[in-house]
């Protein structure tokens, strides 16, 4: 088995061609030497990756692309050893919440209250995805994973699934979404759920029009379609918006983490904003060219 049908025959196309090309160029560098490379001889080559000032998440990739060809060689008996496979990367993912770049209440309201669907069939599921992101500033991996089970329109609230030790937790629905919830279950989920094929998928609350689950990347697309890149809101950080302002607004931390489903207090804080803002508002002011 060569090297390009073993990393493929692991991961996706997509993920194994990047792993493919990050190997490419690491045996480029090391030349003949790749092979019989040793634990000092890969630190240095990440020394060399570090210089052109990757980001840690694409260091760490590179990484791990070249531990796969090590793999590869003691699976096929080219090597004993595997020089590199307790080495792992320190490099600091900033994770900070960028406050500056966070959305306005007014811009998440207008892109509710203003949207439109491409194809009018979809209008209120996809309405109702727009809903749960700036109104209960769900993930969109959490938006895929809904069940009709979890809606209690009765009620008026949705039951999110914790991950791993993550309870679950109970939101509530605005009134307008309980009325969208509605007729969405009412007509544009049952025309979806027939052309499920076969009958025996969970009962996914938002369904594509072939009654197939909706995909989470095809969430980001929904939302931007051809805007430019000025233009564009990311799930992300419209959840990130909604979480600070609630925190801006109700400054008590628990109950904003039990509402985000943050596992630790220090995730919830991370989206305190409000001496940056006062701090910004003072240099804005003060600014000379103002």
């Amino acid at each position: 088995m060569d090297l390009k049908t073993y990393v493929e025959n692991q991961y996706s196309k997509s993920t194994a061609g990047n792993y493919m090309n990050a190997i490419k160029r690491y045996l480029l560098t090391l030349g003949d030497k790749a092979e019989t490379a040793n634990y000092t001889d890969v630190l240095h080559y990440v020394g060399l990756l570090r210089e052109q000032n990757l980001h840690p998440k694409t260091l760490r990739n590179n990484l791990f692309a070249i531990k796969i060809y090590y793999r590869y060689l003691v699976s096929i008996d080219k090597r004993k050893d595997h020089p590199c496979q307790f080495l792992y990367l320190k490099d600091q993912i900033n994770r900070a919440i960028q406050v500056e770049t966070l959305y306005q209440k007014e811009t998440l309201e207008n892109l509710f209250e203003q949207w439109q669907s491409k194809n009018p069939s979809n209008q209120n599921r996809d309405k109702i995805i727009i809903s749960l992101l700036i109104y209960q500033a769900l993930t969109v991996l959490e938006i895929v994973q809904l069940k009709t089970t979890d809606i209690n329109l009765e009620n008026g609230t949705i039951k999110i699934k914790g991950t791993g030790k993550n309870k679950n937790r109970i939101l509530s629905l605005k009134p307008k979404q309980i009325m969208l919830f509605h007729n969405y279950l009412k007509t544009d989920y049952k025309i979806y759920y027939k052309k499920q094929k076969p009958r025996k998928r969970p009962d996914f609350f938002l369904l594509s029009e072939e009654g197939l689950q909706i995909w989470q990347g095809g969430i980001n697309r929904m939302i931007n379609g051809d805007k430019n890149k000025m233009e564009k809101l990311t799930p992300i950080k419209i959840r990130q918006s909604v979480i600070a302002h609630l925190l801006k607004e109700n400054n008590d931390v628990r109950i904003v983490q039990e509402f985000a489903g943050h596992k630790r207090t220090a995730s919830t804080e991370e989206y305190k904003q409000t001496g940056l803002e006062e701090l910004k508002s003072a240099i804005d002011k003060l600014h000379p060219l103002q």
